[in-house]
């Protein structure tokens, strides 16, 4: 911690009066000096949070058509495996179900090759080759790959005709009758979600959202006024991309001008800087008289005062001195003018502030540590346990009881080892059979894919270790793994030195150098883990609890095998 004097204490009374002209005429310069630099420095925030706000209300958007897109990619994955004329109701309902999941989608709908609707929910219109005149048809045929978002106003084909809609489309294919077959999957969004986001940020009087599509036509603008909708439009075709200060409407604006991702839409926000330019002025200008007032009222006075209470101001010096080196413990005790007690008397109020704070920012730290290991490890896929029901659901259909009880058995035990009594620390032993209870799992669902072998040394089962260690990097070998029938997993355990040391090995063709330095640079980046319990999730985790000792290293042979390393620190693992 470190403290700078206030004030210089080598001034005599004969120097204090002597340079009382130079201070005034510093303080001159000082002020106008300071009038430019503030005025710059207040335009440079300007435009940052101009920046921020548009950066923010294009990441709203983005997240949401991220949210349609995964949708839109669920439904295909799930479509795969199915055929439309023998899996026609399962692949309805797959369809009615993501609807009705997502508030703001109208329908969700398939469309042959010709326009012809085959397969969708809440559909209003229903004539042959319907969608083959639609804008987003067209687009979505002649540039297949990416997906095409459209505003087609209350052109929809939901039963409901007074709502605007978005048609978010893209080429795909299906199975029917056995053959491979082209269309086009459409996803018509309410074009309510567009204003709700909108009318979620304040720009200023004045300040206004546009949406703009690919050939400049106006998607959405929040602003009534037709004239201020023209003059932006028209700034927005001439700059195509970046910010600049204009003037619209007769008012100073910043516009900020960025692509919204997914689409070929772009996005203008307009905030009014002539609001905050005039408070700017205003605050200054107060600011300046109340300094200009306060200096010349206390510039004599103070220049008499100083001589008396120099021995003190010495005294405190002295001590800030100390407490600058880092003695925060040094209490302020002086005597003389009641000013200068009390000043001292503030600065020991400072001083104890700043201890209860660190101490409380100590304390702080920790709580948010566990918060976030608790959080890490309470993320569950839900996938997981979709496929391993769903596998169970198969057996039973086949009559095969003896494996259905089985399946359940290693479930059960599986989420009970997880949960752990909310215990985040489990014995080495329990993470082994939480193992075993998934491999159990997917070893039905693999069937004669993967075998797997268990090397864990006697001393190391019965230490401590975080839970949920082990199990995503068995999950990772098998999803990544497994490319040849046969395949051998391999899960070793050892205690070296001052370390446990866990390998989860499968054999395959292996991984590049360029591919494992790659996942390496992903899993140093401190960014937040997205998905479930991955690599990058295990690695965050050992690394917040033990430390930056411990982590997870790959190493791999070209068509032998591919070996996932953890270390963990035998001081940290809370040995039984």
């Amino acid at each position: 911690m470190r403290i700078r004097p206030l004030f210089s204490l080598s001034i005599s009374g004969s120097v204090l009066a002597a340079s009382m002209t130079v201070v005034f005429a510093a303080l001159f310069i000082s002020s106008v000096v300071y009038y430019f630099v503030f005025s710059i420095r207040a335009d440079l925030l300007v435009e940052s949070q101009s920046r921020e706000i548009n950066k923010q209300i294009v990441l709203n958007y983005e997240s949401y058509i991220e949210s349609i897109i995964e949708t839109a990619e669920y439904i295909q994955l799930s479509s795969v495996p199915l055929d439309l004329r023998r899996d026609y109701d399962e692949l309805l309902n797959l369809y009615t179900l993501n609807s009705q999941v997502k508030k703001d989608v109208t329908a969700i709908c398939l469309f042959d090759e010709k326009g012809r609707k085959i397969l969708g929910d809440r559909m209003g219109r229903d004539h042959e080759n319907f969608a083959a005149e639609m804008p987003w048809f067209l687009r979505a045929v002649d540039n297949p790959g990416i997906f095409h978002f459209v505003f087609d106003g209350t052109e929809g084909v939901s039963t409901n005709r007074y709502d605007e809609v978005i048609s978010a489309a893209k080429q795909v294919s299906y199975r029917s009758g056995g053959e491979q077959q082209t269309g086009v999957l459409l996803i018509e969004l309410n074009f309510q979600v567009i204003r709700d986001l909108a009318r979620k940020t304040n720009l200023g009087i004045s300040g206004h959202i546009m949406i703009i599509d690919e050939d400049d036509s106006v998607v959405y603008d929040s602003e009534r006024n037709g004239k201020l909708s023209e003059e932006t439009l028209e700034i927005a075709s001439e700059q195509i991309l970046g910010g600049r200060k204009a003037e619209v409407g007769s008012q100073g604006m910043f516009i900020n001008i960025s692509t919204l991702s997914n689409t070929r839409w772009r996005i203008v926000t307009l905030i009014n800087v002539d609001e905050i330019n005039a408070i700017r002025r205003n605050m200054l200008s107060v600011l300046l008289i109340i300094f200009a007032a306060s200096l010349i009222f206390s510039a004599l006075p103070a220049g008499l005062v100083s001589m008396r209470i120099s021995r003190p101001l010495r005294e405190l010096q002295r001590i800030m001195r100390r407490i600058e080196e880092g003695n925060i413990s040094t209490e302020v005790n002086v005597s003389g003018q009641r000013e200068i007690v009390m000043l001292g008397d503030s600065f020991n109020s400072m001083i104890t502030r700043v201890r209860e704070l660190m101490n409380r920012l100590v304390d702080e730290q920790r709580e948010k540590r566990k918060t976030e290991l608790r959080a890490l490890q309470n993320q569950i896929n839900p996938h997981f346990l979709y496929n391993s029901l769903d596998s169970i659901v198969w057996l039973a259909e086949n009559n095969r009881s003896e494996e259905v009880i089985t399946a359940v058995i290693a479930l059960a035990r599986f989420f009970r080892i997880g949960i752990s009594r909310g215990e985040t620390f489990i014995l080495v032993r329990d993470e082994i059979e939480h193992v075993r209870s998934y491999l159990t799992i997917q070893s039905i669902r693999y069937a004669d894919k993967f075998r797997c072998e268990f090397d864990i040394e006697d001393g190391l089962l019965r230490r401590r270790i975080m839970k949920l260690i082990l199990q995503p990097l068995v999950e990772n070998a098998i999803r990544h793994g497994i490319d040849e029938a046969d395949a051998l997993i391999t899960i070793r355990g050892r205690l070296d030195e001052s370390e446990m040391v866990f390998k989860v090995i499968n054999s395959g063709y292996g991984l590049t150098a360029v591919r494992i330095r790659e996942i390496h640079e992903s899993l140093d980046d401190d960014s937040v883990s997205r998905g479930g319990l991955g690599l990058k999730n295990v690695n965050q985790r050992l690394k917040l609890h033990y430390g930056a000792g411990a982590g997870i290293r790959i190493s791999s042979r070209p068509d032998v095998e591919t070996a996932v390393t953890v270390r963990i620190p035998i001081g940290d693992s809370k040995s039984s």
